[in-house]
């Protein structure tokens, strides 16, 4: 495993990690309540047709959003104090490169991701578990980035992520350093491009509940 990856990602999974073991900590102490009298409840199965909210943005619309922004600027930050890759320098025509680089991935990334969508209706809009134990979660996160839901409410491979993913890096290797062009190199930072996605997933599932305990605590 690349050692950028590790430096780059393993610290901000640790974190949340750690935040989501506190949370459940703090969960489990709470004594439960026991349920109100009434009427039981009624099992909803989940619509076919996915809310306008959970449908992708149109990828014009991604460039110029905070998501283009989040991806592409603290990424480049970090490779340029790390060095990475050492043929481009460490000045600032180096920096130029390496956020070019990264801007190029995500439109990229973003135009094969709806490509395939246009193709395999897919939604990938992420579900919180929001309860449950960390393994439960954990598990459901996994799935929630390697699995989407088609339009019949059943479930599909992601395959628009992974077009993202290894797409986007496959041809990027065209404007990398020549060491980068290998297929070996295509699956190693695809991967991590999917791991991306799961960190993400990972924040969304359990940042909801690290804030509560905030406001709880005042």
């Amino acid at each position: 495993m690349n050692p950028y990856w590790l430096k780059r990602y393993v610290p901000l999974a640790c974190a949340l990690a750690l935040a989501a073991g506190t949370v459940s900590r703090a969960q489990d102490a709470v004594p439960a309540l026991a349920p109100e009298p009434g009427p039981a409840a009624e099992t909803v199965e989940p619509s076919p047709v996915p809310p306008a909210a959970e449908v992708s943005k149109p990828f014009y619309k991604r460039w110029i959003s905070p998501e283009a922004v989040e991806v592409t600027v603290p990424g480049a930050v970090l490779e340029q104090l790390d060095g990475w890759p050492e043929e481009w320098g460490g000045k600032r025509p180096g920096f130029e490169k390496r956020l070019g680089s990264l801007c190029g991935q995500f439109v990229l990334g973003a135009l094969l991701e709806d490509g395939v969508k246009a193709i395999h209706a897919e939604n990938t809009h992420y579900r919180r578990m929001g309860k449950g134990n960390f393994f439960r979660r954990a598990g459901h996160i996994v799935a929630g980035t390697v699995t989407a839901r088609k339009p019949d409410g059943g479930y599909t491979v992601a395959w628009s992520l992974a077009a993202n993913a290894y797409g986007s890096w496959a041809i990027a290797t065209l404007w990398s350093p020549r060491r980068f062009r290998t297929a070996g190199s295509i699956l190693e930072w695809g991967t991590e491009g999917v791991g991306t996605f799961a960190l993400t997933n990972l924040a969304r599932e359990f940042w909801p509940d690290v804030k509560s305990l905030f406001h709880s605590s005042r």
